[in-house]
């Protein structure tokens, strides 16, 4: 109907104006702009808060990625992955007996590597040094028994007992004739000792033999540990020994 639809015309019309009137007054305008500000400080908020999370992230990530380092790094894993590459290495020469002189060569440097990180340079007052140790290597001639028939050579586990309280010692064989000999200590340095040999037993002390004065030498321990010991002797011979019995001692 004509009326109707001038009357809706209108009433739309109005409606419009409204509408613009109000989002052009003030009031509209400043409660609008407040909202964009607003919003735009939590959107800036929201991205320090998040850049601070990453920062917090990275940060925890670098420190735990550096504490790995160092302990893969460190000298406990020095210790650990020369001590396990000398020992490695002589389980191949089976005490010594079977070692060539290339084998001697590349023990004694691999050796040398873990007597450079020796947690205790003053070895005899290492916690760690007595005990019965057994001896898994070394270039003596006479304890591998190289200069007898092969029959008399020692063939079971050979063992030396330290005691520092007692600064005695003991060395030991097991088969195939069990001999012994016991020893008395007396510190030249922090780390090294006189041995004179007191007494020598057979056959499981079946025989008892006293050592003569001459019977003597003398043993510096380059490196201990609470699993391995590396000493050398006066005559030149390397000695490389691990933890048996950390509580035995000597009466």
């Amino acid at each position: 109907h004509p009326r109707t639809t001038l009357r809706d015309a209108s009433a739309h019309f109005n409606d419009l104006a409204r509408m613009t009137t109000a989002a052009t007054h003030p009031r509209t305008t400043r409660a609008w702009s407040s909202s964009r500000a607003t919003t735009s400080t939590s959107a800036r908020h929201s991205t320090r808060r998040t850049v601070v999370r990453a920062t917090s992230s990275t940060s925890s990530s670098f420190a735990f990625q550096s504490m790995v380092a160092h302990v893969f790094s460190g000298p406990t894993a020095k210790r650990a992955r020369a001590k396990e590459a000398l020992l490695d290495a002589i389980s191949r020469v089976n005490r010594g007996t079977t070692a060539s002189e290339e084998d001697k060569i590349a023990i004694d440097a691999l050796a040398r590597a873990l007597e450079k990180l020796n947690p205790t340079r003053a070895s005899l007052s290492s916690s760690a040094l007595s005990g019965e140790w057994e001896l898994k290597y070394t270039t003596s001639a006479s304890i591998l028994g190289l200069t007898k028939p092969a029959l008399f050579r020692p063939r079971g586990p050979i063992y030396q007992t330290i005691d520092t309280a007692a600064l005695k010692a003991r060395n030991r064989e097991t088969a195939p004739f069990y001999n012994a000999v016991e020893a008395d200590l007396t510190p030249t340095s922090k780390s090294a000792v006189n041995v004179q040999f007191k007494k020598f037993f057979v056959l499981g002390g079946l025989i008892k033999i006293t050592a003569p004065e001459r019977a003597r030498g003398a043993l510096d321990i380059t490196y201990v540990d609470d699993d391995v010991r590396v000493s050398r002797g006066d005559k030149g011979n390397l000695f490389v020994l691990t933890m048996s019995d950390p509580n035995a001692r000597l009466a």
